[in-house]
């Protein structure tokens, strides 16, 4: 009962006593009717939500950011009941709730279309919750819970262009690293000797003849494969910009792998988040799948992001391209990139970040710059 039903119960005790002690019909029609009225209001809403049947759907499962996902409620009212626009309590696919107001027919189905918006990427819970009933004199109010599942729906980040990856396939690298890679059972060519070959590398016969010192060559393998390291931690940035860099290190995470694809690379992503996995691909079609790993990961992890870049250093031998997305730039995490880039993989470092880098960002970027590393900056927006 709202204070208004209080107020036209109590209203109409008061006239019926009135017209009982001093015998007036005015009073007494005033108190009977806002009685009938209350009575009537009451029956109204109760009945209202216990009868009426609520359906909810959203159509389709994923949708792109920056699209929207159409989301259709139903209500219907077996017996004509006069009530007020229903109230309901929606969850958006913004990770919020908002109040909706819904009227009515009389008696029938009520259907209602909306498309709402998807501004973040995520995975999130569409629907009503719960819904308020109340009577056209606004004396009572009832609410109750939506049976109907709340729809999951898969916010997936959009596909930015990226500028091209370039990878090491041996070249610039150091002797150590090349000696690393080189392909003893693949003989390529023969050159004259240089100062720090190896010696198990002449050609002693061919040498004999030439009177001169003359080694083998070997083929180095190409380095096909292209690792991406997203940070999957809690982004270093205010609660106000977490959605908008989660957003940015997605999309930019998903212009790397699309431009990879597209060209037919091996593309690596592994995520260290709650729920650690990797996913890898080289045709176009492994794509959505990685997208939606993406949408998936909740980035809420505390674990330090130079461990990740150093445990992936066993992994550069088949790496040609190594691209790094992250919020957070600390000396740990420079140093780190730095050793990856000595192995031998081209490196880009991408950071997320407010506003421009100043102080010890600023610092650590040049240093990754005059290092060999490729970098870039993004900027959020509030």
């Amino acid at each position: 009962m709202t204070a208004r039903g209080l107020y036209t119960l109590l209203f109409g005790a008061l006239m019926l006593v009135v017209a009982l002690s001093v015998g007036s019909a005015g009073a007494m029609l005033m108190g009977g009717a806002a009685l009938i009225a209350w009575a009537l209001s009451l029956a109204c809403t109760v009945l209202a939500a216990l009868l009426c049947r609520m359906e909810q759907q959203v159509e389709g499962a994923k949708a792109e950011r920056g699209g929207s996902c159409r989301y259709t409620f139903s209500a219907r009212l077996p017996l004509p009941l006069p009530l007020a626009p229903l109230s309901l309590r929606v969850c958006l696919p913004s990770g919020r709730q908002s109040e909706y107001s819904l009227p009515l027919r009389l008696m029938g189905e009520t259907v209602s279309d909306n498309a709402f918006p998807c501004p973040h990427v995520g995975v999130y819970a569409v629907g009503a919750m719960r819904v308020r009933f109340g009577d056209c004199f606004g004396l009572f109010s009832v609410s109750r819970r939506v049976r109907a599942p709340l729809a999951s729906v898969m916010v997936v980040p959009r596909c930015v262009k990226t500028a091209p990856l370039r990878f090491s396939p041996g070249e610039g690298e150091t002797g150590a690293a090349q000696r690393a890679q080189a392909d003893r059972t693949t003989p390529e060519d023969v050159r004259a000797w240089q100062e720090g070959d190896d010696l198990k590398r002449v050609h002693w016969k061919l040498s004999m003849r030439r009177q001169t010192l003359m080694v083998r060559t070997y083929e180095t393998p190409q380095r096909p494969d292209a690792l991406i390291l997203l940070d999957c931690g809690a982004p270093g940035v205010p609660d106000a910009l977490r959605p908008a860099a989660i957003d940015a290190l997605c999309e930019c995470c998903a212009g790397v792998l699309s431009s990879l694809l597209s060209d037919g690379h091996i593309a690596r992503l592994p995520l260290s988040g709650d729920v650690p996995r990797e996913l890898s691909g080289q045709e176009s079609h492994a794509l959505p799948a990685m997208l939606e790993a993406l949408s998936q990961e909740r980035f809420t992890r505390e674990e330090d992001f130079s461990r990740v870049l150093l445990l992936a250093s066993r992994r550069m031998r088949r790496t040609g391209s190594t691209v790094i997305l992250t919020t957070r730039l600390t000396p740990m995490i420079a140093d780190a990139a730095i050793a990856l880039s000595r192995m031998g993989p081209h490196t880009r470092f991408t950071l997320v970040s407010p506003g421009e880098p100043e102080g010890e960002q600023a610092q650590l970027l040049h240093l990754l710059l005059v290092s060999g590393v490729e970098t870039t900056h993004i900027s959020l927006r509030g």
